[in-house]
């Protein structure tokens, strides 16, 4: 993982001054998939899945570093499904259909997204490698694992 602070991705947009606080119930994020903002005090376990996962669980797992790649499923099926499951690593990242998505793919982690139309464009690899266990995470290298299994998880 990267550690460092991330630099400039072409294309995406950042989300300054998220706040952190664990909270019960659903929570109204502006930006979605969202890219911060108060959260479950459950994390979403980091893997691949293949039904939609509950947001405030995934942001807990953003708050600890991960990346979050939310594809549109009635878009990104077979070959293009199984290129983005490649570019996605074993730890610290979600992949998840997500309803709504105002592109084909959109990568999201602490206060920052990007919104991209194939799984091959070189700005995804990008931006995994730049935001994947950044310091503008509020804790990143925490655990991405112990915490709950979302519907629909594939591995």
């Amino acid at each position: 993982m990267n550690g460092a602070a991330p630099t400039s991705v072409d294309g995406v947009q950042t989300f300054p001054n998220q706040t952190s606080e664990h909270v019960t119930g659903t929570v109204k994020y502006d930006a979605l998939p969202p890219v911060g903002g108060d959260h479950s005090v459950t994390l979403l376990n980091c893997g691949v899945y293949s039904e939609n996962v509950p947001n405030e669980n995934a942001v807990h797992s953003l708050e600890h570093g991960a990346v979050w790649v939310a594809y549109d499923a009635s878009t990104v099926t077979g070959d293009q499904l199984a290129a983005l499951r490649k570019v996605i690593p074993s730890t610290y990242a979600i992949l998840s259909p997500f309803s709504g998505l105002p592109s084909s793919i959109v990568a999201s982690a602490w206060g920052a997204q990007l919104d991209i139309s194939d799984p091959s464009d070189p700005r995804l690899a990008a931006f995994i490698a730049q935001y994947r266990g950044a310091t503008t995470a509020p804790e990143p290298g925490s655990p991405c694992t112990v915490g709950l299994d979302g519907p629909g998880k594939v591995s």
